[in-house]
């Protein structure tokens, strides 16, 4: 009988539409989970935001009055549910940074994408270094970015209000996620204005929400209600003050084109390694992806508008800022922008395999076959080696998360899927005929 329920369960894991996503989401923990105590001291940018969660909770005060609260108090109820140590420090941000592989892979189901799109740019995303290291330790940007991924996917099903509200959530956890609001107005824009009527009220939520919700948080460093634009004012003043003059030549500061151009690497901890870099396989991509995103997009195509604006928003503003103020900016201020290039990297090799499927003969399917599985191979391997997973941990997890995606997916074999019900982009709305550091 014992016998009889596993082979049930197995078949209806088989017939499970989002087995995939489970794989990909468990090992991306099991990986975090395996590194959470090394180091046992705080790396980089951490031991600023885990010393000032300890004289917090000491004081019932901040040394860091530069940043908005919600990140801070994240670290510090770590430490307060499970002690001063790495697993107080990094497990809340462990658990955000696993949960937004889960919302980037609905973001992707939301645009309507073929399965295997989703699963590839998935499969991009969680295992790119930025996106892993930033998803483990305990800065603001984890925090800001599960903030921002969770209001594209409310966006997207049409829940405007609450995306307003959880893009408030992620300015509250890092200024710069007030961004996700650009990237929703430029899409909104781009996809022709449907319900304007709810989306502009809605949307003004977001300011409102930060306000409001901006003095509440901080009620507990300074046992009063400050008045929020006058905070938001001084934080803006104290993180615009650090530009790059600051920096020596060839410092750890860098300039956003730098980012995509050239490779930059940050050093954050050595043993075990932590990089702040772009995963090669992706960085090598970027270019090419926007030109696939922006001409897709210029040619009526619905889906690659969201990741053309999110690239606009979360990166391409950087460069007039940096520009016009100076303000020292860092490699992995590219974090949040990752998913936006993993999405259309799935784009790009969904066509390719369409491609290879069409072409019954020829050298380019031959190619296109040989290829496709070989760079899905080597993003791993550069995670492997780039990313801080102990090799005894990555090297058998990422392997199985490899082959089962390919062979789970018939990659290699048969037509990818449809999703069963599509979901429009927006409700109520057909698709057109015609979308050092971090202190600093």
């Amino acid at each position: 009988m014992d016998v009889e329920r596993l082979e049930a369960l197995i078949n209806w894991l088989k017939r499970w539409q989002y087995l995939g996503i489970a794989v990909i989401v468990v090992a991306s923990f099991v990986l975090h989970m395996g590194l959470i105590m090394r180091p046992a001291e705080p790396l980089f940018d951490e031991v600023h935001y885990v010393n000032d969660a300890r004289y917090f909770l000491e004081t019932g005060d901040t040394n860091r009055e530069e940043h908005v609260p919600l990140g801070k108090l994240l670290v510090a109820g770590g430490i307060q549910l499970f002690g001063d140590n790495p697993i107080g420090w990094r497990l809340i941000a462990i658990l955000m940074g696993t949960a937004s592989v889960l919302l980037f892979y609905l973001i992707c189901r939301r645009l309507k994408l073929p399965e295997a799109v989703c699963y590839l740019a998935t499969f991009f995303f969680a295992f790119e270094n930025l996106t892993f290291v930033h998803g483990h330790i305990a800065m603001l940007d984890g925090y800001s970015q599960f903030f921002l991924l969770l209001s594209f996917w409310l966006y997207l099903r049409g829940n405007y209000a609450v995306s307003a509200v959880a893009v408030a959530l992620s300015a509250l956890a890092k200024l710069t996620g007030a961004l996700g609001i650009v990237a929703i107005g430029i899409h909104w824009l781009l996809y022709r204005c449907p319900d304007w009527k709810r989306f502009i009220p809605s949307m003004m939520l977001a300011p409102i929400a930060f306000l409001g919700l901006l003095p509440v948080f901080e009620l507990a460093y300074w046992g009063e209600l400050k008045n929020p634009i006058a905070r938001s004012i001084e934080m803006l003043e104290l993180a615009g003050s650090i530009t790059f003059a600051e920096y020596e030549p060839g410092g750890i500061a860098s300039r956003p084109w730098e980012w995509i151009f050239t490779v930059d690497i940050l050093p954050y901890w050595w043993t075990p390694r932590f990089l702040g870099m772009i995963s090669p396989t992706l960085w090598v991509l970027i270019v090419p992806s926007v030109i696939y995103m922006t001409v897709r997009s210029l040619k009526g195509e619905d889906a690659p508008l969201f990741p053309f604006a999110w690239f606009i928003a979360l990166y391409l503003l950087w460069v007039p800022t940096s520009l016009i103020t100076d303000r020292a900016s860092h490699i992995f201020y590219f974090y949040p922008t990752v998913g936006a290039i993993a999405l259309v990297m799935g784009m790009i090799f969904g066509k390719l395999i369409e491609i290879s499927r069409k072409r019954h003969k020829g050298k380019l399917r031959l190619f296109l076959k040989i290829i496709i599985p070989l760079y899905l191979v080597g993003h791993l391997v550069a995670f492997i080696i780039i990313a801080p997973p102990s090799m005894w941990w990555s090297v058998p997890v990422s392997i199985f998360v490899y082959f089962f995606s390919f062979f789970y997916l018939g990659l290699g074999s048969t037509p990818y899927p449809e999703p069963e019900e599509p979901v429009p982009l927006l409700p109520e709305q057909e698709p057109a005929q015609a979308g050092q550091a971090e202190s600093a």
